[in-house]
């Protein structure tokens, strides 16, 4: 948790340079894995799944990771060959950083509401218009891979592209906002910037069949259980250290957590398990990304009134007081990012029991 802060703090500063954390990891050799081949390392979902909890679970900051290995994954599965032989050395030697630009002021986490759009010039290039809200990392970020409207007249899923923008490029604007967890996130603005038509990501239109295998990946992720889970045992690490006799309540409530975040564990395994055997998991991502952020909200809520007053500041002293606190208040927006629970619901009802839509 402290790199995990040491990590929010820099994405929070204005300073347009690497972190040390993904070299790192080129040297290591985790970058890459389970894309095809030959632009990805081998390994399975499982393996990367793996790879990615240990990290988590040593409170190691992954975001940025994900979203660079989000694009990679893409280029590598859709291509364009050009684009990707491009993008993908500068992936996996951590040269580059990426951001995602998704969702929207009047869309929130409803991304087939988006209204940025991109319109063809007649040399075939991309005129993009419109703004994008949350986009974390942006302001660090080399390139934002954006979803746009490339269809005028279409709605929802169709006509639906994704372009790789240069963050630098005229008529890109990024605006800082920051949030109650402690960190920076963005509002982007594209103003007529144009976009050379070799950055479009896989085939025009099709966006949405793309961003549904990438969407039931990124929610097989551990939202806030990973952080949970390592709270715990330093928890109760330290109950045991100290002597501290519980009462029987608190010991069931600790058992209930213990049951809860390890389903969280076992729903992201079986949605990538899934995906390795290129079976649909939308249902089954969706309740994992359902699950985890309420489990974890309540577990924040729970250890922070279990530590007492030693957790209601920042800067107490206590280091677990204090990650307690900053889980807390970071806890709250991971049933929003990734899609809401309330589209998640939706989702459920209609992809997983087969409801009709209300």
């Amino acid at each position: 948790m402290t790199a995990m802060r040491a990590e929010m703090a820099e994405l929070a500063s204005d300073r347009q340079a690497p972190t040390l954390f993904h070299p790192w990891l080129v040297r290591q050799n985790v970058i890459g894995l389970g894309w095809p081949e030959p632009l990805g390392r081998p390994a399975t979902q499982t393996d990367r799944f793996v790879a990615h909890e240990e990290l988590d679970s040593a409170g190691l900051p992954t975001y940025g990771l994900e979203q660079a290995e989000a694009v990679g994954w893409m280029l590598a599965t859709f291509g364009p060959d050009d684009l990707a032989e491009e993008h993908i050395p500068h992936i996996l030697d951590a040269s580059w950083s990426y951001a995602g630009g998704y969702s929207e002021p009047e869309a929130g986490s409803d991304m087939l509401a988006l209204r940025t759009k991109a319109t063809r010039t007649a040399d075939g290039d991309f005129v993009v218009s419109g703004q994008k809200m949350w986009t974390s990392g942006a302001h660090l970020a080399d390139w934002i891979f954006t979803l746009v409207r490339t269809e005028p007249d279409s709605t929802r899923h169709r006509g639906l592209s994704l372009l790789m923008i240069d963050a630098h490029a005229s008529g890109v604007t990024i605006q800082p906002i920051r949030v109650m967890g402690g960190w920076r996130v963005n509002a982007c603005f594209f103003d007529n910037v144009t976009v050379p038509a070799r950055a479009l990501i896989g085939q025009p239109g099709q966006a949405w069949a793309m961003m549904s295998k990438a969407l039931d990946m990124e929610r097989s992720m551990s939202f806030g259980g990973r952080e949970a889970r390592l709270l715990l045992a330093r928890y109760l690490d330290r109950i045991g250290a100290s002597g501290v006799e519980l009462e029987d309540e608190t010991w069931r409530d600790i058992g209930e957590f213990i049951m809860e975040l390890q389903a969280e564990r076992l729903l992201g395994q079986q949605v990538v398990a899934m995906g390795e055997r290129d079976e649909s998991a939308s249902g089954e991502a969706s309740m994992s990304k359902l699950h985890g952020p309420a489990v974890a909200q309540r577990f924040a809520q729970w250890l922070v009134d279990a530590l007492g007053p030693e957790a209601w500041t920042r800067d107490s002293g206590d280091t677990l007081a204090a990650d307690a606190e900053h889980f807390l208040r970071a806890a709250t927006v991971l049933s929003i990012i990734g899609g809401t629970s309330e589209i998640q619901r939706n989702i459920i009802a209609q992809r997983w029991l087969g409801l009709p839509r209300g």
